[in-house]
């Protein structure tokens, strides 16, 4: 037996215990209640926002950035006005931003 062997041993279960808990641990560090907002874009898909991008004011022509927490990637939102069912209302448009790095 090595000397260094209880050594190795040592470093080899700390590293099983680390990769064991590695999705143990929560994301909100301080336990303040996250409020996800739900969109439907105009392909029926479910997004969901920090912000409530109904009640938000858009620029003309400059669709919106935002991180969805569903898809895990940063979106761009254009609203749209258009008839739907006899009546005008807004419709959302999502895409996946271009500077996106997935």
């Amino acid at each position: 037996m090595n000397r260094y062997t209880p050594t190795f041993v040592f470093l080899v279960l700390c590293l099983a215990v680390c990769l064991v808990n590695w999705n143990c641990s929560s994301t909100n560090q301080h336990d303040i209640d996250e409020t996800h907002y739900p969109l439907i874009d105009t392909r029926f898909k479910v997004h969901k926002y920090k912000d409530n991008i109904q009640w938000q004011l858009f620029v003309k022509n400059n669709p919106r950035t935002e991180y969805c927490s569903v898809h895990f990637e940063w979106e761009d939102i254009k609203p749209i006005y258009r008839k739907i069912n006899e009546e005008f209302k807004w419709v959302y448009q999502v895409g996946k931003n271009k500077r996106s790095w997935k």
